[in-house]
């Protein structure tokens, strides 16, 4: 997975993110959740079972949760066309 090209990625003071896709004028705000999400993705080259493990440690939290957690987040950015497989 990867992120579209020419997305556009803000991060606001408060946690949250905007992202905006080239080709349309809609924006996905995310919350601190789905912002941290995206960052460690971003660090772990978008390898899902590595980017589970560093918040899995991160956060204190059962793996599979969080695991579960992404996967649902994923999809629902791949249906609003902001990352592809």
């Amino acid at each position: 997975m990867e992120p579209v090209p020419g997305l556009s990625v803000r991060v606001f003071d408060t946690g949250w993110m905007e992202i905006s896709r080239p080709d349309s004028a809609d924006r996905l705000l995310c919350d601190e959740m789905g912002t941290a999400m995206w960052i460690v993705l971003c660090q772990e080259s978008w390898q899902l079972g590595d980017a589970v493990a560093s918040l899995a440690r991160t956060w204190d939290a059962d793996p599979w949760s969080i695991r579960d957690q992404m996967c649902d987040w994923i999809a629902d950015l791949t249906d609003a066309g902001v990352l592809q497989h």
